[in-house]
């Protein structure tokens, strides 16, 4: 038999209904297999380095559930994990803190904390590099899981209000809490459109992977960092802008693009990414 390492997670729901113990039928199973299936992903992504959109059938790992208990309402995810993930390697590979640290980071990107990094020294020291170690599948690109993660968290979020009968959710190892969902987060999974027009923004961009083609740039006209993708109709000679901005970020010079690309926003009319129509180098000042 392999190693298995044992990982739970609490979730808990406050508010309305669940401070007496219950949650409406319908939106409260919805909002479980919503919770079930976004841990389910991620945690596909954490051992084999691959995102899907689906909660296909883990290798390497599997997860359980336990009955919900008195106290609000709570009930327990339990991840069994063997060793050897794509995200670890042999070193990290049973250790709680990476596993509780990626679920953490991927859930907080996919509800709005576009910043949110990996803290634990083995995670930052593998997302820092710029290539994977030898024999070593590259981690999983977590922008491209947090946009994944985005229909299974819409039914994550369905009783909370302020129409719903839920406050918040929060979800936690033994130890400490990793994030909570609320209204605010509601607003950020629930896309409300990506735009047809075009708009022109110009920035630099600080993070991008070649094989997911996913990104991220700050944007001088938003005064912050946010996901970006070239769409479909992006022309690929554009790609090599794309790597030339982010070297002259990587050495400090100044590696601006114009970037014409279509908007998507949240239910709250944030930006949560840029999917790229096209872009060019900006003219010097």
């Amino acid at each position: 038999m392999p190693a298995l390492a044992q990982h739970r997670l609490k979730v808990r729901y406050t508010g309305g209904l669940a401070d007496d113990s219950v949650l409406p039928a319908y939106d409260g199973a919805t909002s479980i297999d919503g919770i079930t299936r976004a841990i389910h992903i991620a945690t596909h992504a954490y051992m084999t380095g691959e995102v899907v959109s689906r909660a296909t059938a883990l290798r390497g790992a599997s997860l359980l559930i336990k009955p919900a208990r008195q106290g609000s309402f709570i009930f327990e995810i339990i991840a069994m994990i063997e060793a050897n993930p794509a995200t670890t390697g042999v070193a990290a590979a049973l250790g709680s803190a990476p596993f509780y640290d990626f679920l953490k980071v991927a859930l907080r990107r996919a509800t709005g904390w576009l910043d949110a990094e990996p803290e634990t020294k083995h995670l930052k020291k593998l997302y820092d590099r710029k290539q994977p170690p030898a024999l070593m599948k590259p981690p999983a690109d977590l922008d491209a899981l947090a946009e994944t993660l985005e229909g299974s968290l819409q039914d994550a979020h369905r009783p909370i209000g302020p129409e719903g009968t839920i406050g918040k959710i929060e979800i936690g190892s033994p130890r400490r809490k990793l994030l909570t969902f609320d209204t605010e987060t509601k607003d950020w999974v629930n896309t409300r459109e990506e735009a047809e027009n075009i708009t022109v923004y110009q920035g630099n961009v600080t993070r991008y992977n070649a094989l997911s083609r996913n990104g991220r740039a700050f944007i001088d006209q938003l005064d912050k960092v946010v996901p970006i993708r070239p769409d479909g109709d992006f022309p690929a000679g554009d790609l090599a802008h794309l790597t030339w901005s982010l070297h002259g970020s990587n050495i400090g010079a100044r590696s601006k693009l114009l970037l014409r690309a279509r908007t998507v926003t949240s239910a709250g009319g944030k930006v949560k990414r840029l999917l790229l129509a096209d872009c060019a180098r900006a003219p010097a000042d």
